[in-house]
């Protein structure tokens, strides 16, 4: 019999061990994740100040293009007033060079668009994703959602911040196809003793399951959780029914 409990207690530690080893590739990766995101953002504002400065540079040389016609224009007006005779070499030589410089800021004024639309372009493709995640997140009412789980049929439990946490996993597996413990445990800020805790208390009301081997499965939302969150997207909560155990809600848009 002691045998036996020491390799249980061998076996426990080894996967405190194996789950502790996880935890902090996952935190490295975490921490590599959030770097790359932050020199993409950085990376993304560098490109819109270049964007930015293309166009007034762009605005700069279109002036500067306007002033030469005037000034081609002046000319001209100035030679057919002045005489009749064939203007001098000098001044062909001063027209000549202007239209040159006129032709010059031109190629280049297309040129700084074009480079000013392909960086318009590539800057809109990093934040593309970021704005597709934003758009396509749901928008869930944590209040509302934590009075629902605070009222749920059974649950006796009346620690605010405990009850938010295990709001925080379900939705965390609401938005993950199925997450790994340390994934969870990780996304929820939670240790590796508290985190079972609520996931027995989840799985107990049947929001969530676990599914696959022990040390390689994984943790997904049941119909009723997914339920219970849908039910708090823009929705208010309202009493329990006392007949059926079940939490009501409505929505101000069925009104």
């Amino acid at each position: 019999m002691e045998e036996t409990l020491n390799n249980k207690l061998e076996n426990q530690q080894k996967l405190i061990n194996d789950l502790t080893d996880e935890n902090e590739k996952l935190y490295q990766q975490f921490n590599h994740l959030m770097v790359r995101n932050g020199k993409l953002l950085k990376r993304i504002d560098d490109l819109q100040q270049i964007i930015d400065n293309m166009h007034l540079r762009v605005e700069e040389l279109q002036l500067a293009n306007q002033n030469m016609f005037k000034l081609n224009d002046n000319e001209r007006k100035n030679m057919a007033i002045s005489s009749k005779a064939a203007p001098s070499s000098e001044f062909n030589s001063a027209l000549d060079t202007i239209n040159r410089r006129i032709d010059e800021l031109n190629l280049r004024n297309d040129i700084l668009q074009q480079r000013a639309s392909v960086f318009s372009q590539y800057s809109g493709e990093l934040a593309k994703p970021h704005e597709q995640e934003e758009i396509n997140k749901p928008k869930i009412n944590h209040e509302v959602l934590f009075t629902a789980w605070k009222n749920y049929p059974g649950q006796d439990a009346k620690n605010a911040p405990n009850l938010r946490r295990q709001m925080d996993m379900l939705i965390h597996l609401y938005e993950n196809k199925s997450l790994t413990s340390m994934q969870l445990f990780t996304k929820t800020g939670v240790n590796g003793v508290t985190g079972p805790r609520y996931v027995s208390v989840l799985k107990k009301f049947n929001l969530i399951e676990y599914t696959g081997a022990r040390k390689k499965g994984h943790y997904v939302i049941t119909d009723t959780g997914r339920k219970l969150i849908e039910n708090s997207i823009e929705g208010i909560v309202i009493p329990m029914n006392s007949r059926s155990g079940e939490v009501d809600f409505f929505n101000p848009a069925d009104l």
